[in-house]
């Protein structure tokens, strides 16, 4: 579409593209993934952030310290929070392209798309490679495994990380002539290509991260309840490569320009991109959750042990202050039965 627009113009009433159907653009209520995005984004949010939590717990109270994987998972977080909160920012475009006013690709939508092309990779980094550190950690004495996960740790390094630069030169104004506006969004197109490849590497390399610990864990001989919950971090991860998939096809779509309902296509691209790195945060947690759960389960039955022993001993005394009231008020029986020895359990001897 031409950028020139008209001085005087009002771009709260013009649309970015004409509705295919002719119909008249719908700027009050429109169909839109603002609702889909809150929940899916803030749901994921928090048990990511509840599950780091639990690593980071179970970490200190084990080691007293955190490891590499801890940190990277921590960044990760950090990282993947950043990316929800912003595309939660711009969801009043999350709507079909022709439901969207020239006044909402403002200078502030142009630069929320700029911090997220640009944080993307390295919050994609931290949160595979805090997977790959894990296993580094876990199955640190099976040589191939080693030189699997340095190999995949620098790959995907040299890969996620050449985005930055890519998004620095065509995300940002370059000199006088560049400001934060719709010709800056337009001739950042280029950099789509860019994307596009690393939409491929991220769906190659969630299988390569999901498929490599398979030859160690299916020779292990592991109770039911285990091989249920490694099924549901399978389950978890495979979200996570579904996302990937459909972030690449989203991607795919804006670069052929197979679509002209591009906010639409962008906004389940932020989206589905929020629950990719989401998901990595919440399956390099998967291990250290289960032993904060078991952590806490062992230390809530020693409370409720111990609150139990306190019980007793408590009904213990009263019964002993019960009993020894009553012999003393059984003393100038003469035909008493109850004898004074029974009180030498708790030193009533004189």
């Amino acid at each position: 579409m031409s950028v020139e627009i008209p001085p005087g113009t009002n771009l709260s009433r013009i649309p970015f593209v004409a509705n295919p159907d002719g119909s008249p653009p719908n700027f009050v209520n429109p169909p839109s993934l603002k609702a889909v995005t809150y929940a899916v984004t803030i749901v994921l949010m928090v048990i990511s952030f509840l599950l780091v939590l639990f690593r980071v717990r179970v970490q200190l109270k084990g080691h007293a310290k955190l490891a590499f994987d801890d940190y990277f998972c921590i960044i990760a977080w950090v990282l993947a929070t950043v990316y929800g909160a912003v595309v939660i920012s711009a969801t009043p475009t999350a709507r079909h392209a022709w439901d969207v006013p020239l006044s909402a690709i403002d200078a502030s939508w142009v630069k929320r798309a700029a911090v997220l092309g640009t944080i993307y990779g390295p919050a994609m980094w931290f949160a595979k490679t805090a997977i790959l550190t894990m296993y580094l950690r876990v199955f640190n004495v099976i040589g191939w495994m080693r030189w699997c996960c340095h190999l995949g740790i620098v790959f995907l390094f040299c890969a996620y990380w050449s985005l930055v630069p890519v998004s620095v030169v065509y995300n940002f104004p370059h000199g006088a002539n560049e400001h934060w506006d719709l010709t800056l969004t337009l001739s950042s197109a280029l950099a789509q290509l860019p994307f596009v490849i690393m939409g491929l590497i991220s769906v190659v390399s969630d299988l390569y991260i999901l498929i490599l610990p398979f030859p160690i864990l299916l020779k292990l001989q592991v109770s039911w309840k285990r091989k249920i919950g490694l099924c549901l971090v399978f389950i978890t991860a495979a979200i996570g490569i579904v996302s990937s998939c459909l972030v690449f096809y989203f991607r795919v779509m804006l670069w052929k320009n197979m679509t002209q309902d591009a906010t639409w296509i962008v906004a389940a691209s932020y989206l589905t991109v929020a629950v990719e790195i989401n998901v990595a945060v919440i399956v390099s947690c998967t291990p250290a959750a289960v032993a904060s759960w078991k952590l806490m389960s062992q230390e809530s039955r020693l409370f409720w042990s111990l609150r139990s022993a306190f019980k007793s001993s408590g009904n213990l005394v009263l019964q002993v202050t019960s009993g020894s009231n009553s012999i003393e008020g059984k003393k100038s029986e003469p035909n008493s039965d109850v004898k004074l020895v029974s009180l030498e359990p708790v030193g009533a001897r004189p």
